[in-house]
C-alpha cells in the first residue's frame, strides 16, 4: 500500500510538472490541467483513505493528522464539483 501511494503521487508530480513546462513555454497546456484535475482528485482521495486504512482505527481518530487530511481531500473534491472535462 505505501508502495501505491509513492506511485500515485508520482505520477500526480510529473503531469503538474509537465503542464507547468508546458504553460512556462507557452505552449497549450488545457490537456494536462484537465488531467491534473482528476487524477488529483480521484488519486487524492485514494490515497487519503490508503493513509487512514494504514493506520487502523487510529486514522480516524481527531489526535492523528491523518484524518484532518482525509476530510480535507472530501471536501475539497465536494467544493471542485465536476472534475470530469
Amino acid at each position: 500500500m505505501c508502495a501505491n501511494i509513492a506511485i500515485e503521487l508520482d505520477g500526480l508530480r510529473l503531469i503538474t510538472w509537465r503542464g507547468a513546462s508546458r504553460a512556462e513555454q507557452g505552449l497549450p497546456f488545457a490537456r494536462e490541467a484537465a488531467l491534473a484535475k482528476r487524477l488529483g482528485s480521484d488519486k487524492g482521495m485514494q490515497i487519503g483513505l490508503d493513509g487512514v486504512q494504514l493506520l487502523g482505527g487510529h486514522g480516524y481518530t481527531k489526535e492523528h493528522p491523518v484524518e484532518r487530511w482525509y476530510r480535507d481531500l472530501r471536501a475539497i473534491g465536494v467544493a471542485e464539483g465536476v472534475v470530469v472535462i
